[in-house]
């Protein structure tokens, strides 16, 4: 008999993303990565990469968790760990037709990201691609939000991935546990009210300690609540504002890391600034055509991770701050400057109230309610009605400084792909990857059919940014 393995409640925050699909949009991240594999090593690499997985899994326990819905909505979703595995369904092959060309590996991709993922099974997968015209295979991996956020993600790959192409065997682990059956109502109703209990016991003890912090963190309460509203901005409509389809694009690019990080250098701005300062220059380039350029500054949705540099756990710790971007300016030196003079007050902000963001919230009748608003803001359109709050979102992610295998194969991309939704319809991820910087963008074909237009233009932004360099 299979044994019955301990659930674990899911956060608030790791919560809300499965929550979120009842918007019908898929809540995964994922990226695709192309290969190299040795000439040595012909033969089915799909194969190769489920044993590989397989090696692996003691390494990754993630991997093995599967969704488990509390009975009547007493608390967030469980994760039961040590769920069994069908690699032949988690790692899957597709093959392009002949000449196997970008364009093609883009759409096939697009297709594989809009597809929900069965929450019956772990949720994850890996689809080799074959047949593309240069001989390398790509690999689009895809993993629920609901998961892991990005810096959870890069250390979840330390696990599957290696810096030599022959690594020496890793130190012997013992075997993975052996896979646990669903757990029964009555033992899944017990978990899930002690969850909630828990979660409300932690938030009343809570909240002296975050009202003695927001008052050490302003002069007073009253001075805290106001720099919180002067904070928020409302956005320009732009095209990416509006009611999602379920047909997803991707375009992909690569920018050499040393070349912006030299831009930075010499202007005196991070690296994050010299993104923001690209994805501007692209934005205007790609609207203006069109005639849909706003008046006003756009403004972006970005990430900001809330986690200790010590925590390597599997879930979500990250909020969202709006950065504006300066769309509305010719001068792309001026650009730079506007750019920074924001950054450095998000960071003055995050660094103030970072600790007062919650990522948890109790569970008791979420699944109903949180289900419920999500419905209704699909069914009332609302993102085309309500004043838009971002234009789209803009991620960058730190990544792998050297160049990585797996399972044999080199790995000489690794484009990052996200999440859009109602009313945020285009996504831009950038990540560091071994000297260069990778970027994945994300749209609904509606809002921008051709995302990787937008992205040929990128490396124009980067020349344009160069010229304006100081002598």
């Amino acid at each position: 008999m299979l044994p019955v393995s301990e659930s674990s409640p899911l956060s608030g925050l790791d919560a809300a993303f499965l929550y979120l699909e009842s918007l019908g949009t898929p809540m995964h991240v994922g990226s695709l990565m192309l290969l190299e594999s040795p000439s040595r090593r012909r033969g089915d690499f799909a194969q190769r990469l489920r044993d590989h997985v397989a090696d692996r899994l003691s390494a990754a326990a993630p991997l093995r968790r599967v969704v488990e819905t509390a009975p009547l909505g007493l608390s967030h979703p469980l994760w039961r760990e040590h769920a069994a595995l069908d690699l032949d369904w988690h790692i899957q092959k597709r093959k392009l037709r002949a000449p196997g060309s970008h364009n093609a590996l883009m759409a096939l991709t697009g297709r594989l990201h809009a597809e929900t993922m069965d929450r019956s099974r772990p949720l994850w997968q890996l689809v080799v691609i074959e047949g593309l015209a240069d001989g390398r295979i790509a690999l689009y991996s895809r993993i629920h939000h609901a998961l892991l956020d990005g810096q959870g993600g890069i250390a979840l790959a330390r696990a599957l991935l290696d810096i030599e192409p022959n690594p020496k065997p890793r130190e012997s682990l013992p075997d993975p546990t052996a896979p646990s059956r669903p757990t029964g109502r009555a033992r899944l109703a017990t978990r899930a009210a002690g969850a909630t209990v828990g979660t409300l016991g932690r938030w009343m003890r809570s909240v002296p300690d975050t009202l003695k912090l927001a008052a050490s963190s302003a002069a007073s309460p009253r001075k805290t609540l106001t720099v919180l509203r002067d904070s928020l901005m409302l956005a320009p409509r732009t095209p990416f504002n509006a009611q999602i389809s379920d047909e997803r694009g991707l375009g992909v690019t690569s920018l050499d890391l040393e070349r912006c990080k030299q831009v930075g250098k010499a202007c005196g701005l991070s690296l994050n600034d010299v993104v923001m300062a690209l994805c501007t220059s692209v934005l205007r380039a790609t609207l203006k055509p069109r005639g849909a350029l706003p008046k006003q500054a756009m403004i972006a949705g970005m990430p900001v991770s809330l986690r200790a540099k010590s925590d390597d756990q599997a879930n979500n710790q990250v909020s969202m701050v709006q950065c504006e971007l300066p769309t509305d300016e010719d001068d792309p030196t001026l650009r730079l400057q506007r750019i920074h003079a924001t950054t450095s007050q998000i960071k003055a902000r995050v660094a103030a109230f970072s600790q007062l963001i919650p990522t948890d919230f109790p569970g008791l009748a979420a699944p109903f309610w949180a289900t419920g608003l999500s419905r209704l803001w699909v069914q009332g359109r609302l993102s085309e009605k309500l004043p838009p709050l971002a234009n789209l979102v803009i991620s960058n992610v730190p990544g792998p400084p050297v160049p990585l295998y797996l399972a044999g194969a080199r790995v000489t991309h690794y484009f990052p792909i996200s999440i859009v939704t109602h009313g945020l319809a285009l996504n831009i991820t950038v990540q560091s990857y071994a000297g260069s910087l990778e970027f994945g963008i994300l749209s609904c074909r509606k809002a921008l059919p051709r995302p990787q237009a937008m992205a040929d233009r990128f490396a124009a932004a980067l020349d344009e940014l160069e010229q304006g360099m100081p002598a």
